[in-house]
């Protein structure tokens, strides 16, 4: 008899959970608009890394308060179809954690509007000075990369087991080296385009109505999800390592 597929979800938080990415729009309306647009364009190019644009980033900001950041996130809307998708995931069992190599300050405070403080979320952490400045901190570093600032993969390897079958959905930059060791990966704009350069099978989305549609299609079949072979063993190959 076949034993019943064991999921565990990782969704991105900024432009996936989100509408929008509350990072770039903080960035851009309390720091210096074109510099910030400058350094993340370095940073996707590979020219700085993730840190390294963060840091920048914040240097631009002259004055900000926590409450003013907090009261520009309340304004922001979260995906179409994310608590509908909540919901299926919670009457099934399924884990959710939100993975985000943006800041604890704004996120938190969306995840407390929506009810959803209870879903794990694994993210960079923004410091409030005294002097009106920010700084971040990054808590959740790779020592042998530094692409990202908050290792997206190895929170997808250390929560999930051998028995999951591991579902990913993003659409960004920091998104696209944990979806390499996912086995289900719904997939816009950024992900999307490195999905289909390295030939890895997703899902395309633009809301979470768009996710939770195929993912219950997934569920529900006689067959369910799989492991994506190429996924599994990268998953395996970092466990030899270490």
């Amino acid at each position: 008899m076949a034993h019943p597929v064991s999921y565990i979800v990782f969704t991105d938080f900024d432009g996936t959970m989100m509408q929008v990415d509350i990072g770039d729009e903080m960035f851009q309306r309390f720091g210096r608009r074109d510099e910030c647009v400058d350094l993340f364009c370095r940073y996707r190019n590979g020219e700085i890394t993730a840190r390294e644009c963060w840091i920048d980033e914040c240097n631009t900001v002259e004055f900000l308060k926590r409450e003013t950041l907090e009261n520009f996130a309340r304004e922001k809307p979260v995906s179409g179809g994310f608590h509908e998708f909540v919901r299926y995931c919670e009457g099934r069992d399924i884990p959710i954690h939100i993975l985000s190599d943006g800041f604890d300050a704004y996120i938190d405070v969306v995840l407390a509007r929506e009810g959803s403080s209870y879903i794990p979320r694994h993210s960079n952490e923004l410091q409030f000075l005294p002097d009106g400045k920010i700084a971040p901190l990054f808590p959740h570093t790779d020592a042998e990369c530094s692409r990202c600032a908050n290792c997206k993969r190895n929170h997808v390897l250390s929560l999930s087991s051998d028995e999951h079958v591991i579902v990913y959905i993003g659409d960004g930059y920091s998104d696209q080296c944990p979806a390499r060791y996912a086995d289900i990966i719904f997939a816009k704009k950024a992900l999307l385009s490195f999905c289909e350069k390295e030939n890895i099978t997703y899902h395309r989305f633009e809301t979470f109505h768009d996710v939770l549609k195929k993912f219950q299609e997934i569920v529900e079949s006689s067959a369910g999800g799989r492991p994506r072979r190429t996924a599994a063993l990268a998953r395996k190959e970092i466990f030899i390592q270490e």
